[in-house]
């Protein structure tokens, strides 16, 4: 049996704020994945008046897929959530991303509806594949029509970006007042791994269906600059087996990935070793014929000179060449 897709519903209200309909924006999520023929795929956790204290037991204890965070945001643009005595307590952003970037390797949507949270999704978007903000202050009901749309195209198995697409058309579509300023925010590479679903790629047997097609895309690429843009995004993925046709890779690349740092090792007639962090641009250009090795636009990360005997690759070797991605 496949694993359910969790999604982690996290409110907050204080009392010195404003009352909202999270209640009901709750209900809204539960009633239209329930239209879609997807909706086995889904498993809904709700928690009210969450305190900062919470958001990382919860992670690690549901270790959801979705995270949606409804409640209020402040004009200096950061959530708020309850502190001491029900009062409103702002969380720092920096601390908020640092906290998914520990569980960036199960999460892979956040969603803020909360006013003025635009900058705090989009630097979200270093560390998760998607996230949505909403850059000014947003009416409660046009929040709640949001979020059901948004959820409706999910429940029947709408990729993120014509998910998110179609419920901001349904706003447009109802007229619905204070609806503006709602964006989403793609971590990079993200947008050229194809249109697979959250509920296709969660199943592990059509993760696997998902990959076959996405190397199935880069085969088919003739310019090998092309073929460097869609091996760059694949890396995303956790471990797999990669293989390029002629112009390109000859043998397999096996591809070791933690949530900083990728290790990729690229074999000609001579091993090499080369590592990718979210920031590199990998570009490969084609061996001459007389060439052992392959050349990378990456000089200080290429490895060895093409003379240099190749050494045995181990996965101490690896930790090794670790690097942390710059800052």
């Amino acid at each position: 049996m496949a694993e359910k897709i969790r999604i982690l519903f996290l409110s907050a209200n204080p009392w010195n704020t404003s009352r909202i309909l999270v209640d009901k924006e709750a209900r809204e999520i539960f009633e239209r994945l329930e239209e879609g023929p997807c909706r086995d795929k889904f498993e809904l956790h709700k928690h009210a008046a969450i305190r900062p204290g919470d958001l990382h037991r919860l992670l690690m204890k549901y270790q959801p897929t979705i995270v949606h965070f409804s409640g209020h945001g402040s004009k200096n643009c950061r959530i708020i959530l309850e502190g001491t005595h029900g009062r409103g307590k702002q969380v720092d952003p920096q601390g908020l991303v640092d906290l998914f970037r520990f569980s960036s390797q199960y999460v892979r949507l956040v969603l803020l509806n909360a006013c003025f949270t635009s900058p705090q999704a989009s630097a979200l978007a270093d560390v998760i594949d998607y996230s949505i903000g909403i850059s000014k202050a947003i009416g409660d009901r046009a929040g709640v029509a949001f979020a059901g749309g948004f959820y409706r195209a999910l429940g029947f198995g709408k990729p993120v970006p014509e998910a998110f697409a179609s419920a901001k058309a349904e706003l447009r579509l109802t007229k619905t007042p204070r609806s503006k300023g709602i964006e989403l925010f793609v971590r990079r590479g993200i947008d050229e791994m194809g249109t697979a679903s959250i509920a296709d790629t969660h199943d592990p047997v059509n993760r696997a269906n998902a990959l076959g097609l996405a190397l199935k895309e880069l085969r088919g690429k003739d310019s090998i600059d092309d073929q460097a843009r869609c091996f760059q995004s694949t890396t995303l993925e956790r471990s797999f087996i990669l293989k390029q046709t002629r112009e390109g890779i000859e043998s397999a690349t096996t591809i070791f990935e933690t949530s900083a740092v990728s290790y990729v090792r690229l074999s000609w007639s001579r091993p090499r070793e080369l590592c990718l962090t979210p920031d590199m641009k990998w570009t490969p250009r084609i061996p001459d014929r007389d060439e052992g090795s392959c050349k990378y636009a990456q000089g200080s990360r290429s490895g060895r000179s093409p003379k240099a005997r190749p050494r045995k690759t181990t996965i101490d070797s690896l930790r090794a060449r670790r690097r942390s991605p710059p800052v």
